[in-house]
């Protein structure tokens, strides 16, 4: 019989931006679109919803994080805007919770903001001389650990790092507690993993924080362990919540063998793309560069190099299977570029991740490539500073989103969380307004790179769902598209940037359920 919803204002999100009054929802999907009085004439059904006028869009899809690292990060020490002082008194309060020996874990500090400098494991040792610590930066690419995670991951200073990565030593050679890139993982695969309970009420509460900002889907960027925990929580509680896994490269060879492309699963939990690095990030000044960061002669690190590049994308295309390959540098950017020009497959909805600093050359090649811009507005303001200090000029084409989409590619949006918050409508903010949610009377950062209200939505809704190949299904609010819905308070389009700010997610809508309400 269906659920008619009344007296809302439905933006379609089509190319023509209707908007209705009501719709009706049969099974999940929305099976008709008009005027109460219209659909009430043509159609049975046994429920009636008031919205009481508010604004209702297409369900947002976050179009790349880590679920279940974030999910499994909301239990950790969040360091995020914390200076060096509060973040060690933050670790030192932890060891008088836990036993000694057992593990201590923080994340989201960004040492590019501390007067002090690059993180010190003798800092550490102070303030937990009993206890191993291991901190995540903001970024991710980058962890800090004291003398005895370093001792227990038996990393010295004759430790040979990975290809892709580096052990930070002094002038002395003395290791000094930072890995980067590719070499994290001799600190962070010490840790214990998590238990299958703890996976599972981390992908809970992940869910739960998505559902309070519109968000019913998303792009996770995770490995086996995650995939199975999603399948293990919905075989056991059900999965109300839609997942398209991007699988690490590591695991491409495991795929290829078991016949598996890109689109495997159904609607609710789903493979996406082989994920793979091409550099590292902006704060760990790792990103790949094609002149070196302002004042240095620091190119970044190329994690994986260009006849690498080919090869990785080669097979998985050729197996069927796009890529989403992580180029944060102009220099990783052009790599990635013309590995998938030489080697890829157009059809395919290859991607981007982050497309943070590009070549005005380079712009035109994603459309032309049928290439994806997958990026996170939050971190173009949350960089600005940074940004300035070590791209200088060539930050005119750094998150150049209006570049992208006058070009003529397709932008999906994101947070890369637990990087960034979330938070859409934050995300929003940032594409359009080009700076921070909290810094009253700030300029906008490069405002000819921002985007209008309607773009940066399409980039969290049928940007994502092309970025998905999902496009004829999810994105839209029209007939035959998926009942996923969001409400907001205000109606924010053909306003200011500052109409989000004033904006709040009052419900969230799967299947035409409701999963959240303010």
């Amino acid at each position: 019989m269906g659920t008619l919803f009344v007296n809302g204002k439905f933006y379609s999100m089509n190319k023509q931006m209707d908007t209705y009054s009501a719709i009706l929802v049969n099974d999940g999907f929305i099976k008709a679109t008009g005027s109460r009085d219209e659909l009430k004439a043509k159609y049975n059904f046994s429920k009636e919803i008031d919205l009481q006028g508010y604004t209702i869009l297409p369900a947002f899809t976050d179009s790349h994080l880590h679920l279940l690292n974030f999910g499994l990060g909301l239990d950790n020490i969040i360091l995020d805007n914390c200076t060096l002082d509060e973040s060690l008194a933050k670790v030192h309060e932890t060891t008088k919770m836990v036993p000694s020996n057992e593990w201590i874990i923080g994340r989201g500090f960004n040492f590019n903001d501390w007067e002090e400098g690059w993180p010190q494991m003798s800092w550490l040792d102070k303030v937990a001389p009993n206890h191993p610590v291991v901190l995540i930066a903001k970024d991710g690419h980058l962890v800090w650990g004291n003398r005895i995670a370093f001792e227990l991951a038996n990393i010295t200073k004759e430790t040979l790092a990975p290809e892709g990565g580096a052990i930070t030593k002094d002038a002395n050679g003395e290791l000094v507690g930072t890995l980067t890139e590719k070499a994290i993982t001799l600190l962070l695969n010490k840790i214990p993993s998590p238990s299958e309970v703890a996976r599972k009420r981390a992908l809970e509460k992940a869910i739960s924080v998505a559902y309070s900002f519109g968000i019913t889907a998303v792009h996770t960027m995770e490995d086996r362990q995650t995939w199975l925990a999603l399948q293990e929580l919905r075989e056991s509680k059900g999965l109300k919540f839609r997942v398209l896994l991007s699988i690490p490269v590591e695991e491409l060879d495991s795929a290829i063998n078991l016949g598996i492309r890109t689109g495997f699963g159904d609607q609710i939990l789903r493979i996406g793309s082989v994920k793979i690095f091409a550099d590292g990030s902006l704060g760990s000044r790792t990103a790949w560069m094609l002149k070196p960061y302002t004042g240095t002669n620091n190119f970044g690190i190329r994690v994986t190099n260009e006849n690498r590049l080919k090869e990785m994308i080669a097979k998985a295309n050729n197996a069927g299977l796009s890529v989403a390959v992580h180029a944060i540098g102009d220099g990783a950017n052009r790599a990635v570029l013309d590995a998938i020009e030489t080697v890829g497959n157009r059809k395919l909805r290859n991607r981007i991740e982050h497309a943070q600093l590009v070549s005005p050359v380079d712009i035109p090649r994603f459309a032309q490539l049928n290439i994806v811009a997958s990026m996170q507005p939050t971190q173009c303001p949350e960089d600005r500073y940074m940004s300035d200090e070590h791209w200088g000029e060539r930050c005119a084409f750094a998150y150049p989103f209006r570049s992208l989409l006058d070009s003529g590619a397709t932008l999906a949006f994101g947070s890369d969380a637990p990087v960034e918050s979330c938070d859409t409508l934050l995300g929003l903010y940032s594409a359009v307004a080009r700076k921070r949610w909290n810094e009253a009377g700030s300029e906008s950062w490069y405002f000819n790179q921002a985007i209008s209200i309607e773009e940066a939505v399409k980039g969290y809704t049928i940007g994502a769902a092309i970025a998905a190949n999902e496009e004829h299904y999810r994105g839209k609010l029209e007939t035959g598209y998926q009942a996923d819905f969001t409400i907001l308070s205000h109606d924010i389009f053909n306003n200011e940037p500052e109409i989000l700010k004033e904006t709040k997610i009052v419900a969230t809508y799967f299947q035409g359920k409701k999963v959240f309400s303010k």
